[in-house]
């Protein structure tokens, strides 16, 4: 069985040397006690860990959870939305070209997914087909919302469009780099603004009517659903009682739950158990959130614990992750190094 992170983030090595002649990323990297940290204009500040670059440091740490591939996606404290389009796109073009030469290095153990300029749809239609076509990325990583712009908006047709006709699927993930009205004391921006942006956008995308205009778009849900998996009972009973959210749904909300996947970090047994148990075993991924102070750090050991049937576990631990992104793998590969990632140059 060969095990796949389906949701672990990337930073361009070189980032350091490239925003020191980009002010219009508007962020730094300076040291604190010996460890280099990116600060954004907004406030925002993390350790700019090793592993984030994907080379040794990245593939030891995955020998010692005992993870054989990582789908590497760009920080989300990255997407840069909030800057100009073409600065963005830039970006996007920089970062990308980045992605692709680790995963080249790293001898099979990585692939990537794209980051794309999302203030401007249309680009970033065009920068997911050149990742996926000439990089050969897997498909997308894109924020739930766009500078309080939601995903179900029709301008971010183009982008749902391109992932459908290259067959790739899009991880959708909360962003922030500053302060959230509400949610400055405890850290609470992260602890609930994080699973309630994606039970917004998630629920926004069921009842606006985006499945049916694209049926085949594959969409990825971190930190196992946020709170949409644990409130379906909730928005069916609205839709049943209200005809709001009646007016672009003709089926109640729970009948889409098999229109996403959802990783595992739910940070919580039981709560991972009832995932699995609602969505279905097909539906679920092994994803860490590392290296940030928030990942899930022994994913094997919380999808070992649940005690999952034997199938059950091996689609949750890889199988289901190589099928959405197309990741070929020896059926008996158990040895780290034994996998193949389909694509040229991949």
């Amino acid at each position: 069985m060969t095990v796949i992170d389906a949701h672990t983030h990337f930073i361009p090595e070189l980032l350091e040397e490239e925003a020191a002649h980009r002010p219009e990323w508007g962020i730094d990297v300076t040291r604190r006690d010996g460890t280099r940290w990116v600060s954004h204009d907004q406030g925002f500040a993390y350790p700019l860990d090793e592993t984030f670059f994907g080379g040794d440091a990245k593939l030891a740490d995955m020998d010692g959870r005992g993870l054989d591939l990582s789908v590497m996606s760009i920080s989300p404290t990255l997407f840069f939305y909030w800057i100009g389009a073409s600065d963005a796109a830039s970006f996007a073009r920089y970062a990308n070209d980045a992605l692709a030469d680790v995963v080249r290095r790293a001898e099979g153990r990585l692939t990537g997914v794209a980051t794309l300029p999302m203030q401007d749809p249309d680009a970033a239609a065009v920068e997911l087909r050149r990742a996926v076509e000439e990089l050969s990325l897997r498909g997308a990583h894109i924020g739930t919302s766009v500078e309080g712009a939601y995903l179900d908006e029709p301008r971010f047709a183009p982008v749902f469009e391109a992932a459908d006709a290259l067959g790739v699927p899009l991880i959708l993930h909360p962003y922030y780099v500053g302060p959230r009205p509400g949610l400055e004391p405890f850290y609470l921006t992260n602890l609930f603004g994080n699973p309630l942006d994606t039970a917004l956008c998630a629920s926004r995308l069921i009842f606006s009517g985006v499945f049916e205009a694209h049926p085949n778009l594959e969409l990825i849900l971190v930190h196992a659903g946020g709170f949409l998996p644990y409130q379906i009972g909730r928005l069916d009973h609205g839709w049943s009682v209200r005809p709001e959210p009646k007016a672009q749904l003709e089926r109640k909300p729970s009948e889409y739950l098999d229109r996403f996947f959802y990783d595992t970090i739910s940070h919580h047994d039981s709560a991972l158990a009832w995932l699995v148990e609602l969505v279905g075993d097909e539906r679920v991924l092994l994803g860490t959130d590392l290296p940030y102070d928030m990942a899930d750090e022994d994913p094997v050991g919380r999808i070992t614990r649940i005690a999952l049937a034997g199938d059950s576990s091996e689609r949750v631990m890889g199988s289901n992750a190589a099928e959405l992104f197309g990741i070929r793998t020896e059926a008996a590969a158990s040895a780290r190094g034994e996998v193949e990632i389909a694509g040229e140059g991949a």
